[in-house]
């Protein structure tokens, strides 16, 4: 895809990862009930499976051996262990581009693999009033990433083309989603992951939005350094 394509009309973020920053807390919560349950996993499974996607399909895979209900309580706990964060890092810059975003009248959503409770404590989070036009959470879907079906609904519920959406994304499973779905994929993780992500369609990464901007002038969105840029039309009517 060209990546000068012109005339984007949204751009969907992902939350963890490229909103937040919570690698940490999420790998806490899963390394405790991994060793709880005798469960191991490889370096690759980490990376690919088991950050950006819902919870009860993890839970499926790795604790098959639980009973349902078991298997159940373990996905509220993972929703209580979420909401009883009393905030958590906002990834740098990116406060900046929603805002001019907003300023800017452009269409953009929030699409994730959590639940609303973790979104609550992300909202409070942010130093802004709540950006997001709209946002798909995993309890909307009925399939989680890598499957499509999220961004697609982002992009329904935006009124757009998912062809004509930008997404940003730090996950292996989050970036195929979007791909999938048919949307021009930025991934935004650590340099060591770039490639990673470039290998399922990431158009290119960026680590997080210091060296992104946005230009009133032209509706552009810029990334310094990469000689990058992305052209976008404003919500009809603004």
């Amino acid at each position: 895809m060209n990546l000068k394509q012109a005339g984007y009309d949204a751009i969907l973020f992902d939350m963890d990862g490229v909103i937040i920053d919570t690698k940490a807390e999420v790998e806490v919560f899963w390394n405790e009930k991994m060793d709880l349950h005798g469960v191991s996993i490889d370096e690759d499974y980490i990376e690919e499976k088991l950050h950006g996607r819902p919870a009860r399909f993890i839970i499926a895979e790795l604790f098959p051996h639980l009973t349902e209900e078991e298997r159940a309580e373990m996905d509220r706990e993972c929703t209580r262990y979420d909401s009883m964060q009393a905030s958590y890092t906002i990834i740098p810059g990116v406060e900046k581009i929603l805002s001019q975003l907003n300023r800017n009248s452009i269409n953009f959503g929030l699409v994730t693999s959590a639940l609303p409770p973790k979104v609550d404590v992300m909202l409070k989070s942010l130093s802004i009033p709540p950006p997001f036009h709209t946002i798909v959470t995993a309890n909307k879907v009925k399939k989680g990433k890598p499957d499509p079906e999220c961004y697609l609904l982002g992009a329904e519920n935006l009124g757009v083309n998912i062809k004509k959406v930008l997404v940003f994304e730090d996950s292996v499973s989050g970036v195929m989603a979007a791909d999938r779905a048919g949307a021009t994929v930025v991934g935004v993780n650590e340099p060591k992951l770039s490639e990673g992500l470039k290998k399922v369609g990431a158009q290119f990464t960026i680590r997080d939005f210091t060296e992104t901007s946005f230009s009133s002038d032209t509706a552009t969105l810029h990334f310094e350094n990469r000689k990058r840029r992305f052209h976008f039309n404003k919500i009809s009517g603004k």
